[in-house]
């Protein structure tokens, strides 16, 4: 399934707050960067498996991807599933999420990832 990772987690943001989270005090909740750099990589795998054309069979080279990238993480669909069920319970830390793993992206369009930009 194309994207179903970031699609649970906009469910899961969405779901906070139609829930009526009220407004934010202080900083917040921050994202756990090893599992937004999980998700990014995730969303990546599922790019890369829509955009080639010459695997013989799409969906088995997507779930491929996808199983390798969850690998990197330590992680598997039972533990990615429990996470977004802990996101699920806390919708200021699945929106923190969310705009992190957005943030993430936005950098590896413009060709940038964390390794490369210089410190402050």
């Amino acid at each position: 399934m194309r994207g179903a990772a970031l699609a649970t987690l906009a469910a899961v943001v969405a779901g906070g707050a139609l829930a009526g989270c009220g407004g934010r005090s202080g900083d917040g909740p921050t994202a756990d960067s090893t599992f937004v750099t999980a998700l990014v990589d995730l969303h990546l795998a599922d790019a890369r498996a829509a955009l080639d054309s010459t695997a013989a069979d799409p969906d088995a080279f997507g779930d491929s991807l996808r199983r390798r990238a969850l690998a990197i993480h330590g992680l598997d669909s039972a533990a990615l599933a429990a996470r977004f069920d802990a996101l699920a319970r806390d919708p200021a830390l699945a929106e923190a999420t969310y705009e992190a793993v957005d943030r993430r992206l936005a950098l590896e369009r413009q060709g940038l990832t964390p390794d490369t930009l210089s410190p402050p």
